[in-house]
């Protein structure tokens, strides 16, 4: 099973534990003083707006260590498909609360998002 870009054991099915997947993304990403921007867009490219993501928050991070560690695009943009963005979103939905609710109910569309770390 793979979360958030992890591998998890087969085992555990469906059912990782996002304390788990949490501490994956957090172990080695230092996300401290730096800005995360998503730009949302249709497939056919066009631009609908720019996000940025709150520092501090779950989201925050992973968006960091998806940038750094997992997309393997090379740029100043990566692209972050639909499963990586709703894994992403709902474990933020869990732990970071109000401060990333609307947020990520723009990232369980299926618009294309676009990762820019500062």
């Amino acid at each position: 099973m793979f979360v958030c870009g992890y591998h998890f054991p087969a085992s555990e099915g469906n059912d990782v534990s996002f304390e788990k997947v949490i501490e994956k993304v957090e172990d080695g990403t230092s996300a401290a003083g730096k800005t995360v921007t998503l730009t949302s867009e249709t497939r056919e490219g066009v631009q609908l707006e720019e996000l940025t993501v709150p520092a501090g928050t779950f989201a925050h991070t992973a968006f960091v260590d998806y940038y750094e560690n997992i997309a393997e695009m090379e740029g100043e943009f990566k692209m972050v498909y639909y499963t990586n963005k709703y894994q992403i979103s709902e474990i933020s939905k869990s732990v970071d609360g109000d401060t990333t609710k609307d947020l990520c109910k723009k990232l369980d569309d299926m618009n294309l998002y676009r990762v820019k770390v500062a």
